[in-house]
């Protein structure tokens, strides 16, 4: 008998609850309804840059990941 997974992650400061370990980002875009041009990134916490993650690259969620994207003009832009 399969086991129920209930695992919480934020996606740009909403709340999801998924039922698999494993989603691709354009999965985890499609949750969010984020366009799939947009880029996708695992926060991570302490020293270090975020994570990005490309659309298909498979993310092992954990309960509790806080995930943001940004519109693909942005990145790497210095805001004046």
């Amino acid at each position: 008998m399969e086991t129920k997974v209930d695992i919480h992650i934020m996606i740009d400061h909403r709340e999801y609850s998924v039922h698999q370990t494993e989603m691709t980002g354009a999965q985890l875009k499609a949750l969010a309804g984020i366009p799939e041009t947009n880029l996708l990134f695992l926060e991570v916490h302490g020293p270090g840059e975020d994570e990005p993650i490309a659309n298909d690259t498979v993310v092992h969620l954990r309960d509790g990941e806080h995930f943001y994207d940004m519109p693909p003009g942005n990145f790497g832009t210095e805001q004046r």
